[in-house]
C-alpha cells in the first residue's frame, strides 16, 4: 500500500520526535535523601607542602585525615535538608620538620551536629557546636571538612554533556600565615547509567587553582602568588538523592613574595598538593 506525500507528512507531524543525543532527557541531581535515611561515609584527605621557609630552610608538611562521618537525615523542606552528624573519630596527623602533631575529631556520644544543606548539597548552617568533643588545634575541623571537601550539585536538571560551575576558597596554614586556595570548579555530567540502586550519574570535574593572601611586613608587603590545576570525579544516585563517591586531586606551584612597591625583594617558592576521597560505606533507608 502506497502512502501519499500529504499523509506521510501528517504522520510525521503527529508522531513525537525522537530524541537526539543532544536532546537526551535531563535528570535532577538534587540532594534529598528521604527523612530517616542514615548515610555513613569514609573520609580520607592528604595535604603535602614542600619548599623553603622564611629563613631559607627546607619546609616539609605532610598532613592527613582518616575516619568516618554519619548523617542521620532528620527532615527536609522545599529548599533545605537537615541532618544530624556524628562521628566516632577522624584521626588527623601533621608531620612537621621538627615534630608531629595529632588529634581526633569526634562528636560527644549521644549528641550530634545539626547540618543544614540546600538542595545543591552546599552547607548553609551548622548548629549545636557543643556536640564536638574538643577544640580544633590543627586548623582542621569537621565544619571545614563539610565546606571544603564535599561536592556541589547543579541547581537545574542536567543531561549528558551538560556542565555546572562553582567556586570555593580553602584556607591552609603556612608559616603562621593564612594561604587562600581559590578553586574554580567545572563539573560535567558524562552519563546516567542504570544500577541496582537506580539511575547513577557519572560526573567528572576540572579544577583551576589560584592562591592569594598577604601580610603587611612594615616597609614591605608579603603576598602569595601561584596557580595550579586538578581533576575530580563524582557518582550520584539520582533516584535516592545522594552521592556515593567523590574524589579530588590537585597540585599548585606557588611562592611567597616580599615586595616593596613594584620591586620584588625576596621570593620563596613552594608547592602543595591536595587529595581527598569521600566514599559511601553504609546506608540505611526508612
Amino acid at each position: 500500500m502506497r502512502i501519499s506525500a500529504k499523509l506521510a507528512l501528517a504522520i510525521v507531524l503527529i508522531l513525537p520526535p525522537s530524541l537526539s543525543p543532544g536532546q537526551a532527557e535531563k535528570a535532577s541531581l538534587r540532594f534529598g535523601p528521604a527523612p530517616g535515611t542514615v548515610l555513613t561515609y569514609s573520609i580520607n584527605g592528604q595535604v603535602n607542602v614542600s619548599g623553603k621557609d622564611f629563613f631559607g630552610k627546607d619546609l616539609t608538611l605532610d598532613a592527613d585525615a582518616q575516619g568516618e562521618i554519619r548523617f542521620s537525615l532528620m527532615n527536609s523542606a522545599a529548599d533545605t535538608v537537615v541532618a544530624g552528624l556524628t562521628t566516632p573519630g577522624i584521626q588527623v596527623r601533621a608531620q612537621l620538620p621538627d615534630r608531629t602533631q595529632s588529634q581526633t575529631l569526634r562528636t560527644i556520644e549521644g549528641k550530634s551536629l545539626e547540618v543544614v544543606f540546600n538542595r545543591t548539597g552546599k552547607v548553609m548552617d551548622i548548629r549545636n557546636p557543643e556536640a564536638l568533643a574538643q577544640e580544633n588545634v590543627l586548623n582542621f575541623s569537621i565544619p571545614q571538612i563539610l565546606r571544603d571537601y564535599f561536592p556541589v550539585f547543579p541547581a537545574q536538571p542536567v543531561g549528558p554533556g551538560d556542565q555546572w560551575r562553582e567556586s570555593r576558597r580553602i584556607t591552609l596554614p603556612f608559616q603562621g600565615l593564612e594561604l587562600q586556595v581559590n578553586l574554580a570548579i567545572e563539573y560535567t555530567l558524562n552519563d546516567i547509567l542504570p544500577s541496582p540502586d537506580g539511575r547513577r550519574a557519572i560526573v567528572s570535574a576540572v579544577y583551576t587553582v589560584s592562591v592569594s593572601g598577604s601580610k603587611d611586613l612594615g616597609e614591605s608587603m608579603g603576598v602569595f602568588e601561584g596557580q595550579g590545576s586538578g581533576t575530580g570525579s563524582l557518582n550520584f544516585l539520582v533516584d535516592r538523592g545522594y552521592f556515593t563517591e567523590y574524589r579530588l586531586d590537585l597540585r599548585t606551584e606557588a611562592a611567597f613574595v616580599v615586595k616593596k612597591g613594584a620591586k620584588r625583594l625576596l621570593e620563596m617558592p613552594f608547592s602543595f598538593s591536595l587529595l581527598a576521597d569521600v566514599n559511601l560505606i553504609g546506608n540505611t533507608r526508612p
